[in-house]
C-alpha cells in the first residue's frame, strides 16, 4: 500500500502537468508563470504579478474541460478524445476494473435524475445564485466603499488637526510675543517711575540748595549793613555829606 502511495505522489506533479498543461491560467506559451511547472518558486516570487482568478472555461458534457478535447486534437484530431475515453471505459469494464454491480445502476439513475434536474432546474437556480451572489459582492463593496469613507474621513480630520495643531503654534508664538510686550511695557514703566522719583529727588536738592544760597546771601547783605551801619558815626556822616556837596558844587561849576 506504501508503494503505491509513493508512485501517485511521484506521478502528481506530472498529472497537475497534464491537467493545466493547455488552461487560461497556464498557456503553453512560456511568458505567463505556470503554477503546475513551476510549483514554489512562482508563489514566493517577489514582485510578480499574482493571478488572478478568472471565469469558469467551456465544458464538454457538462464535466470535462475543453481544453482536454483540444489536447488531443493535434495527436488523434477531433475523435481522438471521445475515442479515447469508449477506450478506457472499455478497459476498466472488461477487466473488472469497475464492476457494475447494483450501486452502479442506483447512481447511474441518481445521475439520469441529477441531469434532469440540472437541465430543469439549473437556469432558475443560477439565476438565484448568481442574484445572491451578486448581492452579497454589492454588500461587499459597499462595506469596502464605508470603510474607505470611514479612513478618508480619519485622514481629513488628521490633517485638520495638523493644521489646528500649527494653528496653536501660531497662537502660542503671537501669545509669547504679547507677553514679551507687556513685559517691556512694564519695564518702561518702571524705569519712567524710577526717573520721575530720581528726578524729583535732584529738583528738591537743587531748590533747596537754592533757598539756602538765598538766605545765606540775604544774611550776608544784612550782616554787612548792620556793620557799616554800625561803623558810621556822626563826624564820618558829616564828613561824607560836605565832601557830597563839594563834589556836586565842582560838578555844577563845570556845567
Amino acid at each position: 500500500m506504501s508503494m503505491i502511495l509513493n508512485k501517485i505522489l511521484k506521478l502528481r506533479p506530472s498529472v497537475s502537468r497534464i491537467v493545466f498543461a493547455h488552461t487560461k491560467t497556464c498557456p503553453t506559451s512560456k511568458k505567463p508563470v505556470c503554477p503546475a511547472s513551476t510549483g514554489s518558486q512562482a508563489s514566493g516570487s517577489s514582485g510578480g504579478t499574482a493571478l488572478k482568478r478568472g471565469e469558469p472555461g467551456r465544458v464538454r458534457m457538462g464535466m470535462f474541460p475543453e481544453e482536454w478535447f483540444t489536447f488531443f486534437h493535434s495527436k488523434t484530431g477531433v475523435s481522438g478524445p471521445y475515442l479515447f475515453g469508449i477506450l478506457v471505459a472499455n478497459y476498466l469494464v472488461s477487466k473488472e476494473v469497475y464492476i457494475m454491480e447494483h450501486e452502479y445502476y442506483a447512481g447511474l439513475s441518481i445521475f439520469i435524475m441529477v441531469a434532469g434536474g440540472v437541465k430543469l432546474l439549473g437556469p432558475e437556480l443560477a439565476k438565484f445564485l448568481d442574484s445572491q451572489r451578486e448581492a452579497i459582492e454589492k454588500e461587499l463593496d459597499q462595506g469596502l466603499k464605508n470603510q474607505l469613507n470611514v479612513y478618508e474621513t480619519i485622514i481629513k480630520d488628521s490633517k485638520d488637526m495638523q493644521k489646528r495643531a500649527v494653528g496653536q503654534k501660531m497662537l502660542l508664538d503671537a501669545k509669547k510675543e504679547n507677553v514679551a510686550m507687556q513685559l517691556e511695557a512694564a519695564y518702561r514703566e518702571r524705569l519712567r517711575l524710577v526717573y520721575n522719583a530720581v528726578k524729583g529727588r535732584m529738583d528738591y536738592h537743587a531748590k533747596r540748595s537754592r533757598v539756602e544760597n538765598r538766605i545765606h546771601q540775604k544774611w550776608m547783605i544784612d550782616w554787612i549793613l548792620n556793620n557799616v551801619r554800625k561803623s558810621l558815626t556822626p563826624d564820618f556822616e558829616k564828613q561824607a555829606l560836605n565832601r557830597a556837596i563839594e563834589d556836586l558844587a565842582a560838578i555844577a561849576g563845570r556845567a
